[in-house]
């Protein structure tokens, strides 16, 4: 990676000068127009009218805010004194990007310290745009350096979205990169790391030319780079990403699904089967109510058929031909596991509630699975039996034996099936992981 190696040199001299061309490149920015009326950062309550004064003036422990979205501005944060520095870049859901110059939207850079400086940078959207000169070591999302290899600095990345036309979307050499969440795609790769540690929690990394120094691969190492998947829990996918040099890389862990809680170990069951996806590749909303495409989707998948076949073959009038769930309606139609409404209408952003989902489990049990009803245990008493709907007694009183269903306890003790309330993803997969345990 000579090209790399030649712009770290650049990226060494522009630290050795030091104050004098962070001023420059302000004078630049207010020439620019930066000093504009609405403030780019915000550190407390003290407003910066741009970013690079922000970072020029945060201190240990302080958050600069960022205020609007920034571009061509090449940022560059530079820590050179041996004192603690830990600090966080609040994006707010702003961009920061670059599409004039082959620079990084942002630099993080460590020079001639011994203590590590550490940067957490959340929420929001890093982007080079720029193509002047395809794969070159210059455009890449953000780059992090330690300039004199004293002390590596620490850079962590949670929400965000990275990416960059011309490199890879980060580069991170002789310095640290803790991936919590954030999809990330390159020019060549995704995520390259010399002489570097990178740290995946989850995310989603794409080389779009899929090729560096003669290899395949979103994540490539150089020298005693390293990569590494954080959670033992994570789903990788592909799981040999390493020996097979995947263009592709998804690392899955739901923040938002504890390990203790309940349904942990049915979402990620049918997470693992490929039966359910999360919002993101941090993301599961559990609490979040399913809707009939979705639970179709997953009856469809944990069947094991190729539904490819029912593309198009529901008459459904609110089934578009190119919606991403209609081969999965005119499967669960054609089986008989869900029907419509009437009217040739199948409602498949309705939401589905808990007595609706038995049925739909109970036709896939007789139809799919074939198996017989085998009462398991006896169901409690529910108090809120008689609000189970006439069509739905039947198959409540079946996947309840079954304990497929159970009801939620309340304080005084009793415990209500709740058959009218919206069924949530986490239900959806803890039910249809019971049944397909008969």
């Amino acid at each position: 990676m000579n090209a790399r190696r030649f712009y770290s040199m650049l990226r060494k001299l522009r630290a050795r000068l030091g104050a004098l061309l962070l001023t420059m490149a302000m004078s630049v920015s207010m020439g620019a127009g930066a000093f504009a009326a609405q403030p780019q950062a915000q550190i407390g309550s003290k407003t910066y009218a741009t970013l690079w004064q922000a970072l020029e003036a945060v201190k240990n422990g302080q958050t600069v805010e960022v205020l609007k979205d920034i571009s061509n501005q090449e940022l560059t944060l530079f820590r050179d004194r041996s004192e603690a520095f830990s600090i966080t870049i609040d994006l707010n859901g702003h961009t920061i990007s670059e599409s004039t110059t082959n620079s990084p939207a942002i630099s993080i850079l460590a020079g001639n310290t011994s203590v590590a400086p550490q940067v957490t940078i959340k929420d929001g959207v890093l982007r080079c745009t720029s193509r002047t000169s395809l794969g070159s070591p210059y455009g890449s999302g953000i780059w992090i350096e330690s300039l004199e290899k004293t002390c590596k600095p620490v850079v962590t990345l949670q929400h965000m979205d990275i990416s960059a036309a011309n490199d890879a979307g980060i580069n991170c050499i002789d310095a640290e990169a803790r991936i919590l969440s954030a999809n990330i795609t390159g020019y060549d790769d995704a995520v390259y790391a010399q002489d570097a540690g990178v740290y995946i929690l989850s995310g989603r990394f794409l080389a779009a030319n899929g090729t560096d120094k003669g290899k395949n691969g979103a994540l490539v190492t150089a020298n005693k780079g390293k990569i590494s998947m954080t959670s033992p829990d994570a789903i990788i996918r592909p799981a040999d990403w390493k020996a097979k040099k995947s263009a592709l890389v998804e690392v899955t862990w739901f923040e938002d699904v504890p390990r203790y809680w309940w349904y942990y170990n049915d979402v990620y069951s049918m997470a693992r089967r490929n039966i359910v996806s999360g919002t993101s590749c941090w993301t599961f909303e559990p609490e979040k109510s399913i809707t009939r495409a979705e639970i179709v989707t997953l009856l469809a998948k944990a069947s094991g058929e190729n539904v490819s076949k029912y593309s198009g073959s529901t008459s459904f009038g609110d089934v578009a031909a190119n919606a991403w769930y209609n081969k999965f309606i005119g499967w669960a139609a054609a089986k008989g596991v869900v029907s419509g409404y009437g009217y040739h209408t199948f409602g498949p952003n309705d939401t589905v509630t808990r007595e609706q989902l038995a049925v739909m489990l109970l036709n896939y049990q007789q139809k799919i699975m074939k198996k017989a009803v085998v009462k398991k245990v006896t169901p409690p008493q529910f108090t809120d039996a008689a609000q189970v709907s006439p069509w739905a007694r039947a198959a409540v009183a079946a996947i309840a034996g079954e304990k497929i269903i159970s009801g939620v306890a309340q304080r005084d003790g009793s415990v209500q099936l709740q058959p009218q309330a919206n069924a949530t993803r986490a239900q959806a997969c803890a039910m249809l992981n019971h049944l397909l345990a008969l």
